[in-house]
């Protein structure tokens, strides 16, 4: 449990639900924050940021994320499913499911609906359930189901969900705006992170790395205020 009068740490992370590193990163993080036992000290804010903001809207003959990447690397299905299979390794090691092959589709009303969640503090339940349920293969997170559900889930209405989904407009402002700030900052893809408004780092991090950045950020929070000498 967190002291009374402790500083909270907030880490701001700007993620997409199709991103294999983003899963990992944020499994190394949450595990990172058990091993320093912060979890109530930290406070995990979510962002929007699309890997492929020109990726089809999902349909019956979407591709999987073996043929787009086969596409977007020029590489073999073997070469591919290895690189993937490379990845569900780490993720098994944070004790994670991985799904090797899953449906890769436009992200964008997703990032709408969590950001209408944002005022009620839930963002982050919708995104991370959706997240893990997409890498561990639970739900096609581009079907509208899967998406009022996790939102309704995270205590948004469904039917106020559902008019999200079918407005283009509603929340298109804020993604641009999360996605924005953090090309402002230096960040070209994701997992990206912000710890305290203070340090960025961009990709996934080692546990260690995320435990020694945690560390720092006590360290400086809990430091003793020093009076300047007397004249």
């Amino acid at each position: 449990m967190a002291e009374q009068g402790e500083q909270q740490i907030t880490i701001d992370l700007w993620t997409d639900v199709v991103c294999p590193w983003c899963y990992v990163g944020e499994g190394r993080l949450e595990e990172a924050i058990r091993a320093e036992e912060l979890e109530d000290r930290v406070r995990i804010r979510v962002h929007s940021f699309e890997l492929d903001s020109n990726a089809p809207v999902y349909s019956a003959d979407a591709k999987s994320n073996i043929e787009h990447l086969r596409a977007k690397f020029s590489k073999g299905e073997e070469d591919v499913r290895a690189m993937e299979q490379h990845i569900a390794g780490l993720a098994s090691e944070i004790g994670r499911e991985y799904a090797v092959e899953r449906p890769v589709a436009n992200t964008r009303a997703i990032h709408r609906v969590a950001q209408s969640l944002r005022e009620r503090g839930a963002t982050e339940e919708f995104f991370f359930a959706l997240q893990r349920d997409y890498f561990t293969g639970a739900v096609n997170p581009f079907e509208d189901d899967a998406i009022l559900d996790a939102a309704e889930r995270a205590g948004l209405d469904r039917a106020a969900a559902r008019e999200i989904l079918r407005d283009p407009d509603r929340h298109d402002d804020d993604v641009d705006r999360d996605v924005t700030r953090a090309q402002a900052m230096g960040a070209s893809g994701v997992p990206f992170t912000v710890f305290n408004n203070k340090y960025a780092a961009p990709g996934a991090l080692p546990v260690d790395t995320y435990r020694q950045a945690l560390r720092q950020l006590v360290a400086e929070l809990d430091a003793p205020e020093t009076s300047g000498s007397e004249a």
